[in-house]
């Protein structure tokens, strides 16, 4: 609490600095495209542009990039940057500059003085300063979610419409440094109101086909359902974003410096001049305008700008000194992209148009920047966990009307949220403490911004606004399957809060320790729950520090933008076995199945067997320390003749009875044995297969069925593998989840065939890859979920779940530690191999929100020539990808991003987790090895897979993965359940499910109104919503449209027409959005944006 009480103080002082300069810009102002040099037709334009690049993070953390310290990592500062740059624009009108990390101009921005302030507004207002790509970070494009990248525009945005009125509003994108380029992000540029948008790196063999064609510019379509008005011009620059050889006139470079002193033996200006001049000529013949664009700066570059200024003044002078004299048809002048973009519409070229994206990238034939779509999983995990609670926290804010200083601790989490957008941080290459910081940051405002649930959660349950907060609610660590309160209380609240627009069923696991429990309801009802063991697997995991042994199971329903609050309570310390819905017992005849106890049986029997002297036996039980344990090994099946179960090297008489039993007894169908010993308290994990009722002992036949109301599984008890699955229509497909690694291949990388696998590159040593075998399975059979668990080696784990009357399997996987005693790094693998015949095609998911289709060894715009077979079909996969023919279609749904691909007819591989000894040699610096606990970082996450061609269950379940119900539990020791029976523990704040199609996408508040995202899901069909009586407490009384990052209103904008060699294969539907009566109509694919006025009711 006195951490937030900080927080609250130093954030609330930098918002409470008057911004007197930060007012709109007046009459007069020549910002935008009226502060752009003249382009003289007949002239070949060069468009001088001055920039930094500022990586929110990568070599050093945020603050050690701000601060520059660490300078032994790398040297690097940008307070010393845009100190530098302001002083030097402010000396001379001529100059430009552009700047695009809102993240950390904002962080300079608030600590400066007055005086300095107002030069700054006065440079943006004279568009010598401008701005681009505007977000909080420079958006990476493989593993962002739509949701997050539209949050982080949206608040970078607003950082600058807030300060400098419509002359911060930045014009283009600037995606210069991100590792291949997504469909989806141009086209939500492209709802931004954004103009153009230029990329830095593209693969080099369509590089090389774009040069030769000239088609260095294009109009790429967003996408193709939106048609029209998700076009939008697109740049490739021509050097990526450095200056032409020879002109690097940084602190940090080694060239040349421009030397105008005709008495000094080192004057240069005639070879410069010329060498520049050439340089140029060159660039313009593979461009189809009349203007070129040449960049001048590279990674934190202008700490001294002097430097660089003094030497462009002098490039540009004498350049058009010589052009003048010797009537060359060139000019040279400072520039920024907003105005080579203006001078490029100007000139009207006709461009080549694109649809398809710019994924894979590769820098040559053996460098596939396919690698980082997977690196660094649980980052990945935990920001799409803090994407989660965001929203969440927002809607809350809105729909429980709390108190406007929780802004604060809001924006915290969007500042966060932001930074891990960054290409260098949800991407995974960064160092590693880079990447403890980055966790450290988003942990850190995440805990603060849940004071806003926990305000909600109390005000709503308690409805008595005078007293203090009943629960203290927190969040858990479900992803370890551990929980504090949970696990040490024996009474506890959980509130669930579902953040969609519609009802949800979703299962609830909550981690406990020993005991039976009891779940209760808002209406006093018992709520059926299973008790699910925790696989060992889990517990073993070495970050996990947890009492938890099992989780309790339910399946809830949930209410659209609903909470409801369940009272769980545990009944007995004594673990309680149910005959069927317990462990279902597993092939096994491993020599360790009897294992040393820490404290003998307790000594009697429930019953006594059959025909044999009781006490002989305890007798001799009760003197050893061993007892059967849960153990689940896969070997092949039990077939010992003689039991030895006193490991005494003798064959037990007295228990030939068992023996006899359970040989005779082998076969799908489960049967009872009589009970035999019973035991004290100990661990679940220890003693997993006694119990204190009687047990289910089963043993298979080669296979054995579990299903549900949609599927039914056949699996293969002798090899650990599902078969086949069959639909209630008794058609079926061939169905097996295998787990394998590649070998990271481990080189120097001083040429192209010595390239290492790392942070950055895919590159296997061989192209097939190792299958994972399987020691181990068990069984859970139970009411509310099915599970099929199998361990596998090395390090690796599946379990298929089933749940009562969901339409999906749940895929859980756990890898590591990976092993590397063998000096080998691993890439590990999923397959889902089916019999389905796609033809060396399949389809992903760019970022979240459309899909695209893939097709083996090959780009829709270029002839490939693939070195590496691999890692150059591996495409990013943020939420999903699928496979299909005429009648089926396996869907697979991702909790993160992950690498994806189908290399052979009918599988669907991803990639889960990444351990590599070798550094790829692009700039990390250091092999990506994880480790937690002194051994490598075990991932687990889970996937959905869904059989059928529903594309709005498959939506559905896409968007409901992606926004999960949220679950915080509180102690209820001091609160008795008939009190709590009388709370309000239920409430929705939507009296219906939002129309089929809709999705609330955002919800949050705006100073005194509301920003409101309504999102279209489906391809065809306009669907209608009214927002007037939306919500329950909430009256709309007015919107007004802004584009999607709401800087700007939609009337203010006017999409610019282009002329194309051919057509985009679209009509445009000129259907009219009528907003009578607030109804708002939301075409196919389409995203409204609104600011909303509104009364509380």
């Amino acid at each position: 609490m006195l951490r937030l009480v900080l927080l609250l103080v130093a954030v609330g002082s930098v918002y409470l600095v008057p911004l007197q300069d930060a007012v709109p810009p007046g009459v007069g102002d020549s910002c935008g495209y009226e502060s752009c040099h003249a382009t003289p037709a007949g002239m070949l334009n060069v468009h001088i542009v001055p920039h930094t690049h500022d990586d929110v993070g990568w070599l050093k953390t945020v603050d050690q990039y701000y601060y520059g310290s660490r300078n032994n990592i790398q040297k690097a500062g940008v307070q010393y940057i845009l100190d530098s740059v302001i002083k030097e624009l402010w000396e001379d009108p001529k100059r430009r500059f552009i700047y695009v990390e809102t993240a950390f101009f904002w962080k300079w921005w608030v600590r400066q003085s007055q005086d300095i302030r107002q030069k700054v507004q006065t440079l943006v207002r004279e568009g010598r300063l401008q701005m681009v790509g505007g977000a909080w970070s420079m958006n990476d494009e493989a593993a962002a979610h739509y949701q997050s990248t539209v949050d982080q525009f949206t608040w970078g945005h607003r950082k600058l419409n807030q300060t400098f009125g419509h002359c911060g509003r930045p014009r283009v994108g600037w995606q210069i440094d991100p590792f291949g380029h997504a469909r989806e992000f141009a086209s939500l540029l492209a709802m931004m109101g954004l103009d153009g948008l230029f990329l830095g790196r593209i693969d080099y063999q369509d590089k090389r086909s774009r040069l030769q064609g000239r088609n260095m510019e294009m109009l790429w379509r967003g996408d193709a359902v939106l048609g029209k008005s998700s076009d939008i011009f697109t740049g490739v620059l021509h050097n990526t974003y450095s200056p032409p050889p020879g002109f690097c006139f940084d602190v940090l470079c080694s060239d040349e410096p421009i030397i105008d002193d005709p008495s000094s033996p080192l004057y240069n200006v005639e070879n410069k001049i010329a060498t520049f001049l050439e340089i140029s000529a060159n660039i313009s013949k593979v461009y189809r305008s009349n203007n070129i664009l040449i960049t001048m700066g590279e990674d934190f570059h202008y700490q001294d700008a002097a430097m660089w200024f003094h030497n462009l003044d002098k490039l540009i002078e004498y350049a058009n000194l010589k052009a003048a004299k010797d009537g060359l048809n060139v000019t040279l002048f400072y520039s920024t992209p907003n105005c080579y973009l203006k001078s490029i519409k100007d000139a009207n070229p006709t461009l080549p148009t694109k649809q398809d994206d710019f994924f894979p990238y590769a820098s040559d034939s053996t460098a596939y920047w396919t690698g980082y779509f997977t690196s660094r999983p649980t980052t990945k995990y935990f920001e799409r966990e803090g994407n989660n609670y965001l929203q969440v926290v927002k809607q809350l804010q809105v729909l429980s009307d709390l108190e406007q200083h929780n802004q604060f601790v809001l924006d915290e989490l969007k500042s966060a949220m932001g930074v891990m957008q960054h290409h260098d941080a949800i991407t995974g290459t960064e160092k590693q403490h880079v990447t403890h910081d980055y966790e450290r940051l988003l942990n850190q405002a995440i805990d603060d911004a849940l004071i806003i649930a926990k305000q909600a959660v109390n005000k709503m349950t308690v409805k008595d606004a005078t007293k203090p907060p009943l629960f203290d609610f927190q969040r858990c660590h479900l992803n370890e399957s551990r929980c504090y309160v949970s696990e040490n209380s024996a009474k506890f609240v959980v509130a669930i809060y579902n953040p969609l627009g519609w009802s949800v069923t979703e299962p609830i696991r909550i981690p406990v320790g020993d005991g039976t429990f009891e779940v209760y309801g808002s209406d006093g009802k018992q709520i059926k729950i299973q008790m699910v063991p925790l696989p060992q697997k889990v517990m073993s995991i070495p970050t996990r520090f947890s009492k938890a042994t099992q989780e309790i199971l339910f399946i809830i329903e949930l209410k659209p933008l609903s909470y409801k609050n369940l009272y769980i309570k545990k009944t007995s310390h004594r673990p309680k076995r149910n005959v069927k819905n317990d462990y279902d017992f597993y092939a096994n005849n491993n020599n360790n199945y009897w294992d040393p106890l820490k404290e003998p049986i307790i000594n009697r029997l429930d019953d006594p067997l059959k025909d044999k002297d009781e006490n002989e036996i305890l007798k001799k039980i009760e003197a050893i320390p061993y007892a059967p344990v849960y153990s689940e090994d896969i070997s092949s099946e039990y077939r010992e003749t003689n039991l030895d179960i006193l490991k005494d090297g003798k064959n037990d008489d007295e228990v030939l009875e068992l023996e006899k039993f359970l040989m005779e007894n082998r076969r799908k169908n489960e049967k009872k044995v009589d009970r035999m010993m019973a035991y004290p308290s100990l661990s679940v994990d220890e003693l997993r297969m006694l119990s204190d009722e009687p047990r289910t002992v089963e043993k298979f036949d080669d296979e054995l069925v579990m299903e549900n109301q949609f599927y039914k599984l056949d699996i293969n008890t002798a090899t650990g593998l599902i078969n086949q699955v069959t639909f209630p229509d008794n058609s079926n497909l061939n169905l097996s989840i295998n787990m394998y690694y590649y070998t990271g291949s481990c080189g120097d990388n001083h040429d192209t065939a010595h390239r290492a696998s790392g942070a950055y590159i895919f590159r296997p040593v061989i192209n097939t890859p190792i299958k994972l075998t399987k020691q181990k399975f068990a069984v859970i059979n139970g009411d509310l979920v099915k599970e099929f668990r199998v361990n596998l080696s090395p390090a690796g784990f599946i379990n298929v779940k089933l749940y009562d009357n969901l339409n999906y399997l749940e895929t859980e996987w756990i890898v590591g530690p990976i092993p590397i005693t063998d000096d080998l790094g691993k890439e590990y693998v999923i397959k889902y191999e089916t019999n389905i015949i796609n033809n060396g095609e399949f389809y992903t998911d760019s970022n979240g929100r459309q899909m695209l289709k893939r097709k083996l060894d090959f780009r829709p715009q270029w002839n490939l020539t693939l070195a590496e077979p691999i890692p150059g079909n591996y495409y990013p996969v943020t939420n999903e990808i699928y496979i299909e023919n005429e009648d089926l279609r396996l869907t697979v749904l991702t909790d993160r991003s992950e690498g994806g691909t189908s290399l052979v007819e009918g599988e669907v591989e991803l990639m889960l987790h990444r351990r590599l000894l070798c550094d790829d040699a692009f700039g990390v610096g250091e092999a990506l090895n994880e480790t937690a606990n002194g051994q490598g970082l075990v991932a687990r996450g889970k996937h959905r897979v869904i059989i059928g061609k529903d594309k709005n269950i498959i939506k559905k379940n896409v968007l409901g993965m992606h926004l999960s119900p949220t679950v915080l539990i509180s102690d209820a020791t001091n609160i008795k359940y008939d009190d709590w029976l009388k709370m309000n523990n239920e409430f929705s704040w939507l009296d219906k499910d939002l129309p089929n199609g809709i999705h609330l996408l955002t919800l949050e508040p705006w100073d005194s109104k509301l920003l409101i995202r309504f999102e279209n899901y489906f391809e065809n069909g306009v669907v209608e919503v009214n927002v007037k009586d939306l919500f329950k407490n909430i009256e709309i009384k007015c919107l007004k449209e802004t584009m999607l990052s709401a800087n700007m209103f939609v009337e203010e904008y006017k999409q610019w027409e282009w002329k194309t060699e051919g057509d985009n294969d679209y009509v445009e539907d000129k259907t009219e959005l009528d907003e009578k009566d607030l109804n708002i109509k939301v075409k196919p694919k389409q995203i409204r944006t609104f600011l909303a006025c509104f009364e509380r009711k």
